[in-house]
């Protein structure tokens, strides 16, 4: 798991450094984690301020956009080289209030999921 992890932290950070403190949480889940298989697809969940306004079809533009320039990073050749392929990373961007609302989906990722980055705990410790 520590090629999709290296991969999964290069997406991370480059959200981070673009939206700063609107990103409020980033959780990982799907069938990678609970097979334990890198090459499984991924759910990737990052929860943005002001995004509720946004069309869907336009929120997965703009994953696409970080998922293409994580492409070209090294941690996704290393990956590339290993298994062969593009890791399967399947991107989901909501408001915090979008969180809230009871979508199968969304109460998987909370079950299952891994939270990797979240504001509230960066705050409180």
């Amino acid at each position: 798991m520590k090629l999709l992890l290296r991969v999964i932290e290069d997406l991370s950070s480059l959200f981070i450094e673009w939206y700063g403190d609107y990103v409020k949480k980033i959780i990982v889940g799907g069938k990678s984690f609970e097979k334990n298989d890198e090459t499984e697809e991924t759910i990737f969940l990052i929860t943005l301020d002001k995004v509720s306004k946004i069309s869907l079809y336009a929120r997965g533009e703009i994953f696409s956009f970080f998922y293409n320039k994580v492409r070209n990073k090294e941690t996704t050749k290393d990956f590339i080289l290993n298994y062969g392929i593009l890791p399967k990373i399947y991107g989901l961007l909501l408001s915090p209030k979008e969180l809230e609302y009871e979508i199968p989906l969304l109460e998987y990722l909370n079950t299952h999921g891994r939270v990797i980055y979240s504001v509230e705990e960066e705050k409180n410790g």
